[in-house]
């Protein structure tokens, strides 16, 4: 062959080259235009498959993609008008799609008959003559592979063909996970949209109520000032102070919600006035001081080494630093310490709150400036607490265009950072103003919200020296303005003891055997819920009446009061007078059980209002004095031993069921026995006195009579008679 006939067949193979790199970029080209109309995966496999078959001839196609299903691994796609060649019997297609996940690359059979890696049967000899196989990669991970089934014509697939579709398995992948974020970005901005609106929804509703509430609170306060203004009764002033304290409470909320309800429409306004930082924080600080020294907490400012002059709204920069202050003195326990830093860089100022309190768990951080989010959202919330003053001073710093960074360890602390800039430039004209000389450096906002009273302070002595026929109640409440309400209401007519939480309640409880409980649903510590469970299933408390107060009006929360064995269930709020009738109707009933149980036999325990906890105590202690009937020693320390009770709460707990101590309890399961063995004859009444633990005949008389109304010999006499 000559030179000129040796460049003609070189030629003529570039020129081959050429239209097949042509014809791959026409086929990529095609699939990439087209797929931008897709909107779903099966649209994006179908569009590949039809492609790979025009463009490689081929016959049949099929696309699996990998699944996070253990059971089934690869989900198949075949397209509807091919699906008749490749059956799901045929066992071929797995070995080949797992030859090609297994080695991790393309895969052809040119002649599946001439091929030895596989063992087709004779059936998929007819139909199957050539395979091409590809994984689909993206990312470097394997996501799905793709097959083409017999070159039409009776052709057989080449190399040629198994590397441009390779190079579409490349550009499906691409495709495939494109969608798939697009989908997800899409489904993640629908949800933030559906939150958005529901949290507008939310703000709106509040707001509107908020609104209504506002003239019945002006009606409040003004006639509770004038209360606390005017009267010499101490008792009145001291209920006027409550009333104003909380309306006060919920007036600061209402002013919160309207405030974000304005930041949302963007009708709130800033007036800006040239300030020093320094000067106006500290006076932040010194009113905080009295309720820090309260709790033992310490509360340092360290000012920058020059003065920061800074514009800010002193109206709206009080309520983030007064907030930011309050929840760290909230959530710093006694003893505790917080810092305040105030650093000048550049072009802002920073202010570092910092405190050594129990910190947020990592799981919620990214949470707290939500609206009306709640980190401890449990029936034993430790801080009162509605979701709002963290999302409005995020928002009021935003308006400053500044920004608040958080910082918490579970256990050790939280670090708030309040970044603002400095300068005039980033407000509007209309939003400056010039400083009013006679203006307050802080309002009333601040002392407004650290109210105390110093009473909270006490320590309730346990010991309580009872009064005489009172009954005792307990109250566990961990708010002080409520549990002093309820306290002072109560106290005429019952000794009442003080819990601040659910696990003060059942110590309190267990020590002092109350004759009532009344407890609040939402403590720290421990629960109403709990705290009524564990005092219904222990023998020693098991007894006592236990009213549940809550602010939840849902039947669930009624139905897990009453299946935690609640005797009774009062929603706030609620009226003084009921609770006193619910009170008196409770105690009532444990009189009528007494006056039972002292008129009827003391083994007749089918009387409803008895538990079946007090009835089986009952029924433990009664076999306990029955096994010890002769034992002329078994007294009232034996018998709480048998019992595993100390003799102070034996004695209260057989006073509050069967109204008797537990000697004359003793002595009355004897004489009844002895009432039993009379009836029967079984001996003279010195032997029947000896049997029942009475050593003294004269005695056993005497006592006998008292509880029976006649002598044992007449008593005797009587059954011999008839």
């Amino acid at each position: 062959m000559g030179k000129k006939d040796e460049r003609v067949k070189v030629f003529k193979a570039e020129i081959s080259r050429l239209r097949i790199s042509v014809s791959e970029l026409k086929v990529l080209n095609e699939i990439a235009v087209t797929s931008g109309k897709a909107t779903d995966i099966d649209q994006i496999l179908n569009l590949i498959l039809q492609k790979s078959i025009t463009a490689l001839e081929a016959e049949q196609g099929s696309i699996l993609l990998t699944t996070k299903n253990k059971n089934e691994p690869l989900r198949t796609f075949l397209r509807q008008d091919d699906s008749s060649i490749l059956k799901h019997d045929y066992h071929i297609g797995i070995n080949i799609t797992g030859w090609v996940l297994l080695n991790k690359m393309p895969l052809i059979i040119e002649d599946l008959s001439a091929d030895k890696r596989f063992k087709p049967t004779e059936e998929e000899k007819k139909v199957i003559r050539s395979v091409l196989c590809v994984p689909i990669w993206f990312e470097g991970e394997i996501i799905g592979v793709m097959m083409l089934i017999n070159k039409k014509n009776d052709k057989y697939f080449s190399k040629n063909d198994l590397t441009l579709f390779s190079i579409i398995s490349v550009q499906a992948g691409q495709l495939i996970k494109n969608l798939e974020l697009q989908k997800e970005t899409f489904r993640e901005k629908r949800e933030t949209e559906k939150l958005h609106e529901l949290d507008k929804i939310k703000t709106n509703f509040f707001t509107n109520v908020s609104h209504e509430f506002r003239t019945p609170l002006t009606l409040i306060l003004g006639p509770a000032k004038q209360i606390l203004e005017n009267s010499n009764d101490n008792k009145i002033k001291k209920e006027a102070e409550i009333i104003y304290k909380s309306a006060k409470k919920l007036n600061r909320l209402v002013n919160q919600l309207l405030d974000l309800s304005r930041i949302e429409a963007g009708q709130m306004r800033l007036r800006v006035v040239l300030q020093n930082l320094t000067l106006f924080i500290k006076e932040i600080v010194n009113s905080f001081q009295p309720f820090a020294e309260s709790k033992t907490i310490s509360i340092l400012l360290n000012p920058p080494a020059e003065e920061i002059f800074i514009y800010i709204d002193k109206d709206k920069m009080e309520k983030i630093i007064s907030n930011l202050l309050s929840n760290a003195l909230k959530f710093t326990p006694e003893g505790g310490k917080i810092e305040l830093n105030i650093v000048k860089n550049e072009d802002c100022a920073n202010v570092v709150i910092n405190d050594s309190g129990i910190g947020i768990p990592k799981e919620k951080i990214s949470k707290i400036f939500d609206r009306f989010y709640q980190a401890d959202a449990s029936q034993k919330r430790e801080y009162e607490g509605f979701g709002i003053g963290l999302a409005l001073s995020k928002e009021l710093i935003e308006l400053h265009k500044g920004k608040i960074m958080v910082k918490s360890t579970e256990g050790k602390g939280t670090t708030f950072t309040i970044i603002l800039p400095l300068g005039k430039k980033y407000f509007k004209d209309e939003e400056i103003c010039e400083p009013v000389k006679d203006e307050n450096a802080v309002s009333d906002l601040i002392t407004e919200s650290m109210i105390f009273d110093e009473t909270e302070k006490k320590k309730f002595n346990i010991n309580v020296i009872l009064e005489a026929q009172k009954p005792v109640l307990l109250l566990a409440e961990d708010n002080y303005d409520v549990r002093s309400y309820i306290r002072d209401n109560l106290k005429k007519e019952y000794t009442v003891l003080e819990a601040v939480n659910g696990e003060d309640g059942l110590k309190k409880s267990i020590k002092q055997i109350p004759d009532l409980i009344i407890s609040d649903i939402m403590m720290p510590k421990m629960d109403g819920f709990e705290l009524c469970e564990k005092l219904k299933t222990d023998e020693r408390t098991s007894h006592i009446p236990i009213i549940l107060l809550t602010a939840k009006a849902t039947s669930k929360d009624k139905i897990a009061g009453y299946e935690t064995g609640a005797d009774d269930y009062i929603m706030k709020p609620f009226d003084i007078k009921e609770l006193q009738a619910r009170i008196k109707n409770l105690i009532e009933q444990r009189k009528k059980l007494r006056k039972h149980f002292q008129k009827e036999e003391i083994f007749n325990l089918d009387n409803k209002n008895i538990t079946s906890i007090d009835r089986k105590f009952l029924e433990k202690a009664v076999k306990i004095i029955n096994e010890h009937l002769t034992d002329l020693s078994f007294g009232v320390e034996s018998f709480a031993g048998e019992l595993s009770m100390g003799r102070t709460t034996l004695y209260k707990k057989l006073i509050a069921i069967v109204g008797e101590p537990p000697g004359d309890f003793i002595k009355r399961i004897r004489l009844s026995k002895a009432s039993s063995l009379l009836n029967h004859k079984a001996g003279n009444i010195s032997e029947i006195a000896s049997e029942v633990g009475f050593n003294n005949p004269a005695y056993f008389s005497q006592c006998f009579k008292k509880q029976f109304g006649i002598n044992p010999s007449k008593y005797q006499s009587t059954f011999t008679n008839h």
